[in-house]
């Protein structure tokens, strides 16, 4: 009876979960309230995770794990039936499926970010995109002999100041945009597992279930205080990749740290130079030959830096990463983050019309 009625639950939970996430993709007018009911509860949940100066959500993730695996010994141990801990498992992760689609995971639904900031986006042509890719790499080339660098060369950073100030980006986008408008932004959390999470190919992970914007300190320099951004892009309830990467840009760029400006028209370039290499080989390879030395250093050794860490592991956790978003109407899937170049051209458009 256990365990028919732990699968009774289960299906009630997942029904919940299915018709949030109907009324979220079919009634608009539903984000009128959601959006500050995420943010509400995002800062609520982050309140209470902010005093610990690790990310409270690892600790969590491993105490689950261990709890799940005693459980499992014990069924074994004591006879219990194996059927009905499965059942106990299903209607735990049901639950879970359920909080974190009703606190943040319908914000994947929500009106564009290019809609909170007057941005319109339409098609653009090879030469437009060729032009932006240009004005990126002028724009971080400016800057690069101009931030403090270590002796190898890399930017240099300092995980615990910069995860504190990482939020005076959106602070002066908030004077600008409302929607950026909040009074305060948490402190950005350094990830424990760090090699764990390099071999996964994860930079950073925002976790609604404690409202903590978590980054992997092993993340390359020049792009560590962009992807600071990005996590507290979600914290705002930017949920879409490409839209959390381009609200990142923004609060980048706009930030009073030449190293946060930087590391924002760096990635900005990364990824307008990937699509026009995609587009037109050829006038990518002319920018690259024309660009700052110090630019193109950075670039090779980013992709120095990541190298060693490439592999199975990585090809399984974005697959992984690939079926969670492609499941909350992100057709692209991880190749959305890439799709921020959309939004960079759209916004060079704009500002240079």
């Amino acid at each position: 009876m256990r365990t028919i009625g732990r699968l009774i639950l289960t299906a009630v939970f997942v029904l919940l979960t299915l018709a949030l996430v109907a009324v979220a993709a079919y009634v608009p007018a539903f984000f009128d309230l959601y959006t500050d009911f995420s943010r509400q509860a995002m800062a609520f949940l982050g309140g209470i995770a902010s005093p610990f100066p690790f990310a409270v959500w690892e600790v969590l993730a491993v105490l689950l794990v261990l709890l799940l695996l005693y459980t499992l010994v014990r069924t074994f141990t004591q006879k219990r039936g194996f059927l009905c801990w499965l059942a106990g498992v299903a209607l735990l992760l049901s639950i879970l499926a359920f909080l974190f689609v009703g606190l943040w995971g319908l914000n994947h639904y929500a009106p564009s970010i290019s809609q909170q900031v007057g941005l319109t986006v339409t098609g653009y042509t090879k030469e437009q995109l060729t032009d932006a890719t240009a004005y990126m790499a002028a724009q971080a080339a400016a800057l690069a002999d101009q931030v403090e660098r270590t002796e190898a060369g890399d930017l240099k950073t300092d995980f615990s100041a910069m995860a504190k100030s990482a939020g005076a980006g959106y602070a002066a986008l908030g004077r600008q945009y409302d929607f950026f408008a909040v009074e305060k932004l948490p402190t950005v959390k350094r990830l424990l597992g760090a090699d764990l999470f390099s071999y996964t190919g994860t930079t950073g992970i925002f976790v609604a279930f404690t409202g903590e914007s978590g980054v992997n300190p092993d993340t390359y320099a020049a792009s560590l205080p962009f992807t600071m951004c990005h996590e507290l892009a979600h914290y705002l309830s930017v949920a879409a990749e490409d839209e959390a990467n381009f609200a990142a840009f923004l609060a980048s760029t706009a930030h009073p740290d030449l190293a946060f400006q930087y590391s924002g028209w760096y990635s900005a370039f990364i990824y307008c130079y990937n699509a026009l290499y995609d587009a037109d080989r050829e006038m990518a390879s002319a920018i690259w030959d024309g660009m700052s030395d110090t630019l193109r250093a950075d670039c090779r050794r980013a992709n120095a830096h990541y190298e060693p860490y490439e592999g199975a592991v990585q090809d399984a956790a974005q697959q992984v990463n690939d079926a969670y978003l492609k499941a909350f109407d992100e057709e692209d899937g991880v190749e959305s983050y890439g799709k921020a170049a959309d939004l960079l051209i759209a916004w060079y458009l704009q500002e240079t019309a």
